[in-house]
């Protein structure tokens, strides 16, 4: 949820960067569909679920996948698991999440024997952890030892006044690498219409085989009568930090809690935690602030921010702020794109600390871009923001995702239109930009060049589901292998075949 043809690669020429020669663009594999699995006519639960809620007015894309995310074990780095929203609603969440597994770096995958309970439509009852119409917001971290796999839900209902009904933050975890899931856990539920639950990630600590971290935001809606779907257009009244964590690999969790309530008014979103080599914690997010006047007013500004905590979550510091966030909408003949334009993505070099932050930005050309900035004090500092992204003009570049593989190579996919036409202005791509070393110098992104991941073909971004513009996802997941990188990205018809959009994994090497 959220508030509110094949062109040529650029040529790129071998040069010194620091002390080691760039190796110039990165070859792409070639894309592989992962498979669905729709949930409509798994059970006639399920089936009268979905024919009541669009009786309500909502409407399901069945077999529609949005939003993946994907991490690799840490001790095999062959294997991958992914999650995905499947089955999409118009006006927020899916009928579940599914998972799926890889045990060969992405070439084939496997839909988890036993997946996590996180719906009704997934087949928890009354009773159970998971027993809300919808899921959303789905995320996967394995931990150190690679012995546990992490799953997150934002699970919900959507069928009252307000936001809509109660929801939960589950965790799930798997101990045979992604194949079955064990019952959710609850890190937190709300049962009031003025509070909604929102835009969660899981965290395996690399420091320790039994730690990991949730973090997400806890809107708070001063009455039932405001907009109702403010969860995904608005801000809101509201909307602080919250923390759980498991010191016992996944068996309990601790209850959610405030680590930092900006106010009135204002509110956090898209919180994720990453963990320097020393074990601090670092939570990355956009800070919303309003002024104290109404959502959408002249003084609403957002910002790359985050928080930090050198006790496992005990304690945490006050906001930094990385960098202001000019929000840049994307259209495609003038109807919306839903893309990750206020969701900033953070990822940490395991090895020397160095911490990297991307995000969708409107500074640099008036259209969306990619910004980049790295800090190498732990947060404490950020360097100016430059703009990577390679694609042409002002051709939008849209909802990154940032990695760093084994060699320190950081790696950052998007989505663009550079392929697109007059006769068919939805064509869109997938890509990816690396960066070696000396990474605040724009000039080492430009001749690493362009790597088009969706080497088979564009696809039509205007069959996406129509759920608050033409939609893919807030976010896509980007992992790697060694120096491989996977990247999870959903794309739409005619390159989907199962539905109006499908999973497919990618490399890059």
């Amino acid at each position: 949820m959220k508030i509110l043809a094949l062109s040529p690669p650029i040529a790129a020429a071998a040069v010194l960067v620091g002390s080691a020669a760039w190796a110039g663009v990165l070859s792409a594999g070639t894309p592989v569909q992962v498979p669905d699995n729709p949930l409509a006519a798994t059970s006639a639960t399920c089936a009268n679920l979905v024919a009541s809620q669009t009786a309500l007015g909502s409407k399901n894309f069945a077999g529609a996948e949005v939003e993946p995310m994907i991490a690799t074990d840490p001790s095999n780095p062959n294997h991958l698991v992914a999650a995905v929203q499947q089955d999409r609603w118009s006006d927020g969440g899916s009928n579940g999440l599914t998972l799926t597994v890889s045990n060969d770096g992405g070439k084939t995958w496997s839909l988890a024997a036993g997946q996590p309970k996180f719906s009704i439509c997934e087949g928890a009852v009354s009773g159970d952890p998971g027993y809300f119409g919808r899921a959303t917001d789905p995320w996967v971290s394995f931990s150190k030892d690679g012995s546990t796999v992490y799953t997150i839900s934002d699970s919900f209902n959507a069928n009252g006044p307000g936001f809509g009904g109660a929801s939960s933050i589950l965790l799930s975890k798997s101990t045979d690498g992604g194949n079955h899931w064990d019952t959710p856990v609850s890190a937190q539920k709300d049962t009031s219409y003025t509070v909604l639950n929102d835009k969660e990630t899981v965290t395996a600590d690399p420091t320790s085989n039994s730690r990991a971290y949730a973090v997400w935001d806890r809107l708070v809606s001063p009455a039932t009568n405001a907009n109702p779907s403010a969860f995904v257009h608005s801000i809101a009244y509201r909307g602080p930090a919250m923390f759980s964590s498991t010191a016992d690999g996944g068996q309990t969790w601790s209850a959610g809690r405030v680590i930092f309530d900006p106010g009135s008014k204002d509110q956090t979103i898209g919180n994720e935690i990453v963990v320097e080599p020393d074990g601090t914690l670092i939570d990355g997010f956009n800070l919303i602030l309003t002024g104290g006047g109404k959502s959408g007013n002249a003084s609403q500004t957002f910002s790359v921010a985050l928080i930090r905590s050198t006790d496992h979550g005990a304690t945490w510091s006050t906001p930094t702020v990385v960098a202001p966030i000019v929000d840049a909408p994307v259209t495609i003949a003038g109807h919306g794109v839903r893309t990750g334009d206020i969701i900033p993505q953070f990822t940490v070099d395991p090895t020397s600390g160095t911490l990297y932050a991307a995000w969708q930005d409107g500074s640099f050309t008036g259209t969306a871009k990619v910004a980049f900035s790295q800090s190498t004090d732990g947060g404490a500092t950020w360097s100016t923001p430059i703009r990577i992204d390679q694609s042409p003009g002002n051709v939008p570049a849209f909802t990154p995702a940032i990695h760093v593989s084994s060699d320190g190579t950081v790696g950052v996919s998007y989505y663009d239109f550079e392929n697109a036409t007059i006769a068919s202005p939805g064509l869109t791509d997938t890509l990816l930009v690396h960066c070696h070393a000396a990474c605040t110098d724009a000039a080492n992104w430009a001749s690493g060049g362009q790597t088009r991941l969706s080497t088979t073909g564009s696809f039509d971004m205007t069959t996406a589901p129509n759920a608050g513009g033409f939609f893919t996802g807030d976010y896509e997941g980007l992992s790697s292998s060694g120096t491989t990188f996977n990247a999870a990205s959903v794309m739409a018809q005619p390159v989907a075949t199962a539905g109006p959009t499908d999973l497919f994994s990618f490399t890059a090497k």
